[in-house]
């Protein structure tokens, strides 16, 4: 398969390293980043290694597929703020395969993501995680309040300082340096990793970025914006959990198999569909779900884009397919999001007690104003140009059912990049491909389309690797046209596959060859071009893409 084929042709055999677990903190030291050995310690493959600390607010434990030495560091970011750094090294029985690998972090999370430390390290990558500054859960910001230092090194600077430290303990253990340096995140994770490529072009070769949250001040006006728009669960405004259900059934009705050909519950691509929701309207609707005229404009609501005062585009509209997770995960339940409001409430106003129903155009203005003081955490920077010139290689992708952060935001960002760089699509192609997967729930969570593809932990069943198509990209110049994810049945993989999906490329479309075709198999779908895809961002007229 390919992905045994890339790194059987990549793993270095290293028998013994320069320096062992054991001494080596006779024998570590650091150039140009205030770095100190916390501990340092070997385990076997299959141990349970128990996590101390503030660390432990996320994890207890964690265990290890390889034979590895476990570093852990201390970085000053600052002179009252430093960063929380684990470095594994695979060694023993398990050779290290040349590469040094960044793992990421999600939400306003401050801890070392251990799940993806074990899967990427079970590929021989020397694997990096840190904790992005602080210690705190996804949807805990407390540690941002009054404190800006953490704030900016959620934004950039515990990554950078990271793997600047990572890289050297990785030359010192091996006796030589990674020949190549690779990043994987996810949502908060995505944008580190366009962070990176915009700001830091020399710190990895190739970069994984999976539904960035890019534009991040945005984001979080977006998602708090939902509690004025679904009202507070009681009043008129409002829909019940089933509603929602007939509202999804309707936009499949309407988008799903008269777009894409095929009627599986997947809407291939939301942004060509013009939906009708009159169609909900009791008294057109024989359903007993059916809405009232106020209900109908929530629902029209929940799918418009974010305005300033101006009329300046803030942010895109949920994508058509995605309301079903988002209500069933209380989106529209007449409350916010914890690691939206948080945001807002520590960082942005510095005032835990923050009422996210005042949000609004103020709001929009004060993330706006404090976004240079929080080291521009809104990851807006169409200029890649040094990314570019660095050899560099970057792979977006982004589920289009994702309930979190809004599918068309990567693609926005990618038509940004374009504009900016006044770059074809073609010339983007030699470093920046984006591709849209449908059915794709948020990260990790899932979703109906075919989803697994080797991304991150929870993707690592796919039968086929994203990562690994990212490192032949880079090594051997060999590009990706498609992302091809799998669907198991019930998303266990014991129980066989339910089907796979080649998810072309932007600024391409996955097309259905038709009815003689099984829609099952990927040879049954082709990659065809958008027609006006300059043009196809938010707010665009669907018939014109």
């Amino acid at each position: 398969m390919f992905k045994s084929f890339v790194l059987a042709a990549t793993s270095i055999g290293l028998a013994s390293a320069a320096v062992t677990c054991d001494n080596l903190v006779d024998h570590l030291s650091f150039e140009g980043v205030d770095a100190s050995l916390a501990s340092c310690s070997y385990h076997t493959a299959g141990e349970t290694i128990k996590i101390d600390g503030d660390q432990s607010v996320c994890f207890s434990e964690t265990q290890t597929e390889i034979d590895m030495c476990r570093v852990v560091l201390t970085v000053a970011t600052s002179p009252t703020s430093h960063n929380y750094v684990e470095v594994w090294l695979p060694s023993g029985n398990n050779p290290w395969n040349g590469r040094l690998l960044h793992t990421y972090n999600g939400g306003l999370a401050g801890c070392v993501e251990y799940k993806d430390m074990k899967y990427m390290s079970s590929l021989s990558y020397a694997t990096v995680g840190d904790n992005g500054g602080h210690n705190s859960t996804t949807a805990d910001g407390s540690k941002l309040l009054n404190n800006n230092e953490a704030v900016i090194d959620l934004s950039y600077r515990s990554r950078h300082l990271a793997v600047v430290a990572a890289k050297q303990v990785i030359k010192q253990y091996y006796d030589q340096p990674a020949s190549y340096s690779y990043y994987v995140g996810c949502s908060t994770g995505g944008r580190q990793g366009l962070k990176s490529a915009q700001e830091f072009p020399d710190d990895f070769d190739g970069i994984l970025a999976g539904s960035a949250a890019a534009d991040f001040n945005h984001l979080s006006d977006w998602t708090s914006r939902f509690l004025l728009i679904t009202g507070f669960g009681k009043d008129s405004r409002a829909l019940s959990k089933d509603q929602w259900v007939h509202v999804h059934e309707e936009i499949l009705r309407q988008c799903d198999e008269p777009l894409d050909g095929v009627a599986d519950g997947i809407i291939e691509d939301p942004t060509i569909c013009e939906f009708d929701s009159s169609k909900l309207r009791c008294g057109t609707s024989s359903d007993s779900r059916c809405l009232t005229q106020t209900q109908i404009q929530t629902v029209n609501d929940v799918y418009s884009e974010l305005y300033d005062q101006n009329g300046n585009l803030l942010y895109p509209s949920l994508s058509l397919g995605a309301e079903l997770v988002a209500s069933q995960q209380g989106l529209f339940s007449g409350s916010v999001i914890g690691n939206a409001a948080n945001w807002i409430a520590n960082a942005v106003y510095n005032n835990s007690y923050w009422d996210p129903t005042t949000l609004g155009q103020d709001t929009y203005t004060k993330a706006d104003e404090t976004d240079v003081l929080h080291g521009n955490i809104s990851t807006w920077n169409g200029d890649l140009s040094n990314f570019r010139e660095a050899g560099g290689k970057l792979m977006m992708y982004h589920g289009l059912a994702d309930p979190n952060i809004a599918g068309e935001n990567s693609q926005r960002y990618y038509l940004h990049v374009a504009k900016t760089m006044g770059a074809t699509d073609g010339e983007l192609d030699q470093f920046f491909r984006f591709f849209r997967i449908s059915g794709g729930d948020h990260c990790s969570s899932g979703g109906i389309g075919a989803w697994e593809f080797g991304q991150i932990a929870a993707g690592r069943n796919g039968r086929h690797s994203a990562i690994d198509q990212l490192v032949a990209w880079t090594e051997k110049g060999v590009a990706p046209d498609t992302i091809t994810g799998t669907k198991f049945v019930n998303d266990d993989p014991n129980q066989g596959v339910a089907f796979e999906r080649s998810h072309c490329k932007f600024p391409y479309r996955t097309t259905y060859k038709g009815p003689d075709f099984d829609p099952n198999i990927t040879t049954s779908w082709s990659c065809e071009k958008i027609k006006n895809w300059q043009e196809c961002g938010p707010g665009a007229l669907p018939r014109l893409c």
